[in-house]
């Protein structure tokens, strides 16, 4: 059977797809932003040997193809009027209202009850992620946040936090650019000013990169990192600036802690690894999808296709209201109780 993945702008940003596998994602990591790029375009070039193997005839292109089973993000599952019901519909929905266009949802966390069609799947961990230096031991010397900057408090940006970082040795940094490189990176830090409906929907991706890079996190307790914590020395949570004064003045005082944290990171890191996570899509495509979706090749009947359509479709515009509104009241909220 053909496994199609469908990713918008394959043309124009991804013109050498074919040319394209697994040994290639770490030297090309810098194109591997997003959530089309990952979820979709990754998700391809990891899977396309293995699915190939085992018998199908795995695809990618920019629009959905009848007849057979379709990965699509969900900005590319939200037209009214498209013909979904043609196709067998595997969603991802990453951090976005949920789905009903599709036959299977995909989530990446399971913080949320879902369907009886929901899956969790974790996000790959960063694609050419380059570990901490060994060399630096137990230094706490740079402290650096990874990833967009939209979100981030203002006190990331406050002379004050950076100078009395500098007090005690450490330097902030912010990399908007290069994630992957950890080799110079003695803490991880992430906090973000974000509504808690959407934090519930977010991967605890920084969180499983620090352990794979075996650099420790400080971390705002977001619901996602707080699923995955067994242990004090999974992460350390902060709210403010003084919480991270204070865990980096613990961490650069015990060497045996900070090395504790490192090994248990390794450990806790290897189930998120590309490894696990390949064979999680492959048990989900291979053992549940294809089977499923064999049934509803031999039996689909299109006759009540659009009307069924419409009607799921119906209640995801309904469902993506309902979410905004969420949204917007969490707004709403924090702002009342930051005046009050």
């Amino acid at each position: 059977m053909q496994i199609h993945f469908v990713a918008r702008a394959l043309a124009s940003q991804w013109p050498d797809i074919d040319t394209l596998d697994e040994d290639d994602i770490a030297p090309h990591a810098r194109r591997f932003r997003g959530g089309i790029n990952n979820w979709i375009v990754q998700t391809f070039i990891r899977l396309r040997k293995p699915l190939r193997v085992a018998g199908m005839t795995p695809t990618i292109g920019e629009r959905l193809v009848a007849d057979c089973v379709n990965v699509a993000h969900r900005d590319s599952l939200n037209r009214l009027l498209a013909p979904y019901h043609r196709s067998y519909i595997v969603g991802v929905r990453a951090d976005r209202p949920p789905l009903h266009s599709c036959k299977w949802e995909l989530v990446q966390n399971d913080l949320e009850p879902g369907g009886p069609q929901t899956r969790c799947i974790p996000f790959w961990p960063q694609p050419g992620l380059v570990p901490r230096d060994a060399e630096r031991g137990t230094r706490v010397e740079r402290i650096a946040y990874f990833g967009r900057t939209a979100t981030a408090p203002a006190w990331f940006y406050d002379k004050r936090f950076h100078s009395q970082l500098r007090r005690v040795g450490v330097e902030f940094e912010i990399r908007v650019g290069e994630w992957f490189d950890y080799r110079d990176v003695d803490l991880v830090l992430a906090h973000r000013i974000e509504s808690p409906t959407m934090l519930r929907h977010k991967p605890a991706s920084k969180l499983v990169n620090a352990w794979l890079a075996g650099t420790p996190a400080l971390l705002a307790n977001e619901p996602a990192y707080a699923a995955l914590k067994r242990s004090a020395l999974d992460y350390i949570a902060i709210k403010s600036p003084h919480d991270v004064i204070t865990a980096v003045e613990r961490l650069r005082g015990s060497a045996q802690h900070y090395l504790a944290m490192v090994s248990n990171g390794r450990r806790r890191g290897e189930m998120f690894d590309v490894a696990p996570t390949k064979a999680r899509w492959l048990r989900l495509l291979l053992d549940e999808v294809i089977p499923a979706a064999i049934e509803w090749r031999d039996e689909k009947r299109y006759g009540r296709g659009w009307i069924n359509q419409l009607a799921r479709m119906s209640r995801q515009k309904i469902a993506s209201k309902y979410f905004k509104l969420r949204v917007y009241h969490d707004w709403q909220r924090q702002s009342y109780l930051r005046i009050g």
